[in-house]
């Protein structure tokens, strides 16, 4: 899958019966795609949102690589007016019209060499905080000027515009978002915001503080449009060139492998895994960019110093050769070191659901207590990477984040999707001004939808009102409103992945459909869960059909699975589209795109105590059995996705979410490790299993039910998450093979433990946990399992330690 635009290749899941190398199917799997697992939801509450930073490195660090001139030219062509049909020939060219229509502006005006002066000031800063003010004030320099430029098919400036960009200090001023109740804490470099927000930030009116300076109120999440990240190793950079002209414009080389690489934080105590201590291209392009600073000094002297009839060097030759001088120096430096190691991938996820309400975005108690402690010195990726999960997290159903990190004089491009992460090679924004007025024009022209935004859900940032949109089968028009504000919906924190989120919505339209009489949950309450499943996966609706029809068939199954009322699949959402623009050659493996799917509302089984919650359980086993007898296999076994309603007097257990399923059809080989580490079998938490080497069989996600079970018992009480003394927790912060390990260790000595006890919710249900426990335990043996047929897993896991009033069957819903 190498290809000349991919460099550290995060993993992805192959198409269908595709052929797939031994190395390529160590991270093949929908479980291994970087924090999605482990961010999936942040609802564990316990666990601080700066935690997850180690998991979003493991993401950020697996990065594809990009040209910039490629991402230039994709976001131009996103740009584009569809008022103004463009042809084809002339869209295709719109980097180099750009190129050519801003390089008068970096010459030929009094602004110009205003931005060069602040360029100038920006390059004598030998303070990394004191370049911030230099850099804000030639970005909005330039952005003024940009102000009159026509460029055929892009829209033109709109003056009288709110929403108009400028950058604007940030540090020291912190922000703030709440994600399932716990609040995180950034401080950005620099932000690009609207004119209106920064403003506001500033206490609204006129003010005579400037955007380069921290503002007196702070910015919130949903209005920032971009972040910019700063990281200084040199006291003295090259000065800009005396002139941009034709001749540098078409001759200046950009170094097309100059990108960064995640390095070791040695500030961390836990390391994700692939990270290294080495040099790697982030410390070269410090050495390469001290490189250049010392090439283009030795040719502005040969410049200055003509003799006899040599030519002098023309501020376009100084850039010419320094560029040159710049990829041979990258190159050799990069030969020294060892490439970057894989990392190993494998994420979990927190299921456990809010017990408390989740405030507003940006709420803060008037008494509340800050936690001022920061992490220190992370790397400029992992921050980076840290204020993108914001910035998705602070709207619905985002598409994609665009950020920026300026190492030195190098400013570089980061794109994100729920897809992976694409860097694009460093722009030189001081000797290479044109290229990134280029972007600035970019920034200035795009529309919220070219930001990311999802305006089918939210217009404008932070606002969501009804919506409709026009079922493609039916023709018929869906009415949604999502509830903002709902302390049940569910948000998400992370970068890759399915960033599964859920909102109570009210529709008229579907709230009126006829109930088909094999669903039994008479709630009239209805969920929309948002998420980006894989494209080449068999999707959940397609799944759940197959299981509504076994439910016609099967009493164990019917009234025991999820009610899908609608659902509609984004089809312009296809994370492919950016990859095909950037020409990567595999853009559709790994793939990702938006789905909504509305369901009849269900209740987290967790709030169930006692012999109620275990009656429930045990419905979902049964219901989980016919489903695997026929050909459906889960596979993604956890306490989020066991769900109950209410039925007269009876709770009824649903098996739910079934995103990570497969059939028979689509899955012969059963080799995909799907799963949430807490919950996995032992079998599928080792390297063999990580490598695709293990079948996922029945007694695997038999397993997986003991230890929802047994994680239930120990860790909810009176249908809450514990606040203290909760064992486990461990689970949630580690890899699979060292939860593997974590695991191991629990069956032989942790229970034994005399101070291992359920909650009180739980007494009754634990001794038959700890039995089916125990079970595990003497299954697996100092050799590891034994594989066994199906039914004797049921028997000898499950079934054998169930009381006998529930043994001979289910609990069924009244006719």
């Amino acid at each position: 899958m190498a290809n000349n635009n991919a460099g550290a290749t995060g993993p992805k899941t192959p198409l269908r019966n595709s052929a797939v190398s031994p190395e390529l199917k160590l991270k093949s799997t929908p479980h291994a795609v970087g924090s999605a697992v482990v961010s999936e939801h942040i609802s564990t509450l316990g666990i601080e949102v700066d935690d997850v930073r180690l998991w979003i490195g493991r993401d950020v660090q697996n990065f594809r690589k990009s040209d910039a001139d490629k991402m230039l030219q994709a976001l131009l062509e996103r740009c584009t007016d569809p008022s103004q049909s463009l042809p084809d020939s002339e869209k295709s060219t719109l980097r180099e019209t750009s190129l050519k229509a801003v390089l008068p502006l970096c010459n030929e005006t009094d602004v110009a060499q205003e931005i060069a002066k602040h360029l100038s000031d920006f390059c004598e800063s030998e303070r990394e905080n004191a370049s911030y003010a230099s850099f804000v004030r030639a970005a909005n320099c330039a952005l003024l000027e940009l102000n009159k430029l026509k460029v055929p098919g892009i829209p033109d400036f709109k003056p009288e515009d709110d929403t108009n960009i400028l950058f604007h200090t940030n540090d020291p001023m912190p922000m703030y978002q709440n994600h399932q109740g716990e609040r995180s804490k950034r401080k950005p470099d620099v932000v690009v915001v609207s004119h209106k927000c920064a403003r506001d930030a500033f206490g609204g009116g006129r003010t005579s503080k400037k955007p380069t300076e921290p503002p007196n109120n702070n910015f919130r999440w949903v209005d920032v449009r971009s972040t910019v990240e700063f990281k200084r190793s040199r006291k003295r950079l090259p000065l800009p060139p005396s002139a941009y002209n034709k001749e540098y414009n078409m001759d200046y080389v950009v170094p097309k492998d100059l990108h960064m690489a995640y390095l070791k934080e040695t500030n961390d105590s836990a390391e994700p895994a692939g990270s290294t201590s080495a040099a790697g291209p982030a410390q070269i392009s410090y050495e390469a960019s001290d490189e250049l600073r010392q090439t283009s000094e030795r040719l502005r002297g040969k410049a200055a110093e003509p003799t006899g009839s040599t030519p002098v060097a023309s501020p376009a030759q100084i850039a010419y050769e320094a560029s040159h001088e710049l990829r041979r120096t990258s190159e050799r430096l990069r030969g020294k070191r060892e490439a970057d190691q894989k990392r190993n991938s494998d994420h979990l996820h927190s299921n456990e659901p809010p017990t408390k309400r989740s405030r507003s975005n940006n709420e803060k108690k008037a008494d509340e207590k800050v936690d001022e402690k920061e992490p220190k010195k992370l790397h400029p990726i992992v921050q980076n990477g840290l204020y993108a999960a914001e910035m998705f997290a602070a709207h619905i159903a985002r598409l994609h984040v665009i950020s920026s990190i300026v190492m030195n004089d190098i400013i570089y491009i980061w794109y994100f999707d729920r897809q992976d992460v694409i860097q694009c090679s460093g722009i030189n924004f001081v000797q290479d001004l044109p290229r990134f007025m280029v972007l600035l024009l970019i920034m200035q022209r795009m529309e919220y939808k070219q930001w990311g935004l999802n305006q089918e859900f939210e217009p404008t940032p932070g606002v969501s009102d009804k919506t409709v949109i026009k079922d493609r089968k039916t023709n018929i028009d869906i009415d949604l409103k999502l509830d903002m504000k709902s302390d049940e919906r569910t948000t998400h924190y992370g970068l890759r992945g399915r960033a599964t989120t859920l909102f109570p919505v009210e529709s008229q339209a579907l709230s009126g459909l006829k109930q088909a009489p094999h669903f039994r949950n008479k709630s009239a309450g209805l969920v929309a869960k948002l998420y980006w499943p894989e494209e080449s996966r068999e999707s959940e609706p397609e799944i759940l059909n197959q299981v509504y029809q076994i439910a016609q068939q099967e009493t164990e199954v019917r009234g025991h699975v999820p009610e899908m009322v609608w659902f509609y699949k984004f089809e312009e959402t296809s994370t492919a589209n950016i990859r095909k623009a950037l020409g990567f050659e595999d853009a559709e493996c790994g793939s990702r795109v938006l789905y909504i799917i509305v369901f009849r509302k269900l209740i987290p089984i967790t709030t169930l105590g006692g012999m109620e919650f275990f009656s429930a359980w045990w419905q979902v086993v049964i219901c989980h059995r016919a489903l695997w007898k026929n050909g459906v296999r889960h596979r993604d076994v956890s306490p989020s996705n066991l769900m109950v309603y209410k039925l007269g007097d009876l709770w009824i257990g649903v098996l739910n979410d079934y995103d990570l399923s497969s059939t028979q059809n689509h899955s012969p080989s059963g080799r995909e490790r799907t799963g949430t580490v807490p919950f996995m079998a032992l079998d599928l938490l080792t390297k063999q299993a990580i490598a695709g080497e293990v079948e996922h069989l029945y007694q695997h996600d038999a397993e997986s039910l003991i230890w929802v079970l047994g994680w239930v018992c120990l860790r909810y009480e009176g249908g809450k998450l514990l606040s203290k003394d909760r064992p486990l927790d461990e689970w949630l912060r580690v890899d699979a093979i060292r939860c593997r390990k974590e695991k191991n260790d629990f069956l032989s000595s942790g229970l034994r433990d005399q101070n291992l006890r359920p909650s009180r919710s739980h007494h009754e249900t634990w001794v038959i946990a700890r039995k089916c426990l125990v079970a595990i335990w003497s299954h697996n043996g100092p050799d590891g399992s034994t594989k066994m047929v199906d039914d004797e897993a049921f028997q000898s896991l499950l079934k054998a330690y169930v009381p006998k009033d529930l043994r001979e069957g289910v609990i069924l819903p009244a006719e």
